[in-house]
């Protein structure tokens, strides 16, 4: 009924509607009549309880789609449909792929403490791939550089400031650079040294 309880690797079971009933002591467990009152009255609560404990795994972003990335965006505060129009005759209503990757992007942004090696930490829980770079140039403005392979719509996301958190009365300059960028002390597939990285 309304009773939880951890099960030793974590998850939450709920106990079944029977085991209350077996709680009645023995002279009421003679007694149909009783047992089917209290089951009847008890069944609403079961069946609430029942789909309570449903909720969280039915709303995981992780594991959400369709509807329930819409719900959670309701929740969230951002919708489906981009209040600009996409490059590329791309679609304004965005797909379960990319506004999940904007619903988690949003959940950031709304956690951001302002600091400026926590937008790297943002990007990196959005995106499996590719990286920015934020220059801050002491001027109340921002150049953000994009090396990647990101689909226009995604590119379109960020440019239009609905990936990277932004300080009040600070201007984002964006630009992407050519694979891999030039920079020191790394190498792999989107920044490497001298004679590989682009300068950007």
């Amino acid at each position: 009924m309304g009773a939880y309880g951890l099960l030793s690797n974590g998850p939450v079971y709920k106990l079944p509607l029977s085991y209350y009933l077996n709680l009645f002591t023995s002279e009421y467990q003679t007694c149909p009549n009783f047992l089917s009152w209290a089951a009847a009255s008890w069944q609403p609560i079961d069946d609430l309880t029942s789909l309570l404990s449903t909720m969280p795994q039915n709303f995981n972003l992780n594991s959400a789609v369709g509807v329930q990335l819409d719900t959670i965006g309701a929740i969230i505060g951002v919708s489906r449909t981009v209040n600009f129009q996409p490059s590329n005759g791309v679609s304004p209503v965005l797909n379960d792929v990319v506004y999940k990757q904007l619903l988690q992007a949003t959940i950031g942004i709304n956690k951001w403490d302002g600091r400026l090696v926590s937008i790297y930490d943002i990007w990196k829980s959005v995106f499996s791939s590719g990286e920015i770079v934020v220059n801050d140039n002491q001027n109340m403005t921002c150049t953000i550089i994009i090396a990647g392979v990101f689909s226009s719509i995604v590119l379109d996301l960020i440019t239009n400031g609905y990936i990277i958190p932004r300080p009040q009365g600070v201007e984002y300059t964006y630009t992407t650079a050519p694979l891999p960028i030039f920079g020191a002390d790394l190498n792999n597939a989107y920044v490497a040294g001298a004679d590989l990285g682009h300068a950007f």
